[in-house]
């Protein structure tokens, strides 16, 4: 019995998901977001569009801008935002329009269906 759960251990601790960044996956008709579980004031965000059309998104805090991502269909692109407010970041789909996605530090996994 003992051996059993010798060996069981790594897979177990392998079936939650870690990342020290968030995690955009854009699909056609959503988007999952893995986050890390502290928050930091400079962090990066990998976007991986899996959908079929380019994906064209900003990132915000409140009403100021902080960078533009242009991602082409099947295609991965990373940054480093810096955020030292309280204010979540947001991000911001802007072609295809798409629903905003706010980026929650500790939240794990989480996913954003599209409006309907």
């Amino acid at each position: 019995m003992t051996l059993w759960v010798l060996l069981l251990l790594p897979v177990l601790s392998f079936a939650q998901v870690k990342t020290e960044g968030f995690v955009i996956q854009v699909s056609d008709r959503s988007m999952l977001v893995l986050s890390p579980e502290k928050q930091r004031p400079l962090f990066s965000v990998i976007v991986e569009n899996r959908s079929l059309s380019d994906q064209v998104g900003k990132f915000v805090v409140g009403s100021k801008i902080l960078k533009f991502v242009s991602v082409k269909s099947g295609k991965t692109e990373s940054l480093e935002i810096e955020n030292k407010t309280s204010t979540p970041v947001v991000f911001v789909p802007v072609s295809p329009a798409f629903q905003e996605v706010p980026l929650m530090f500790g939240k794990k996994a989480y996913e954003i269906p599209s409006k309907k």
